[in-house]
């Protein structure tokens, strides 16, 4: 079944419901977010300097940067956090995607270039590539996910061998650990 895709709300926070896709040339650095024709963003990657930049329809931009070990956040003009993709596995399967707002985890299928959008172990989007690359990404959120979830989850997982560049990125995030 294929649902149309609307955003609720523009602007970095605006959520994506439906189907959108992420598009770009072969090997290219940039990709547009789009339904159907419309224009949602606009997104470049810098694979040597591992960040990418994002600019929404209605002007607003925020730039995706490695933080710290496995982290990356997403920055806006000012330098303020508006929200982060945190790896948690070794093999960069599983990621925690949270802001201030809301808190997603980011999980690969067991379908190659397939990975699910999940809240509380329960499946609310899915990511796919096509077989052979990630020039083409289709976004299926049903019940709509945050236009950052898309982006720092593309950040992740659309161009892995840039993350293989930087080793420090390689390694999981340890678990915060509680006190007994």
């Amino acid at each position: 079944m294929r649902y149309r895709c609307a955003m609720a709300e523009r602007g970095l926070f605006g959520m994506v419901y439906g189907t959108a896709e992420l598009v770009s040339p072969f090997m290219s650095s940039r990709w547009r977010l789009l339904r159907g024709d419309e224009l949602l963003a606009e997104l470049s990657r810098s694979g040597r300097l591992h960040i990418s930049r994002i600019k929404v329809a209605n002007g607003e931009e925020a730039v995706l940067t490695p933080h710290e070990q496995s982290v990356v956040v997403a920055l806006d003009s000012t330098g303020t956090e508006l929200a982060r993709i945190t790896r948690r596995s070794w093999f960069g399967r599983k990621w925690e995607i949270e802001s201030k707002k809301w808190a997603y985890d980011l999980e690969s299928d067991p379908r190659p270039r397939r990975w699910q959008v999940t809240v509380g172990g329960t499946s609310v989007a899915q990511i796919s590539g096509s077989i052979v690359s990630y020039n083409k990404v289709e976004v299926d959120a049903p019940l709509g996910i945050p236009i950052l979830v898309v982006a720092l989850g593309w950040h992740v997982i659309a161009r892995p061998w840039e993350a293989a560049a930087a080793p420090t990125t390689l390694v999981a995030a340890a678990e915060p650990e509680t006190g007994v």
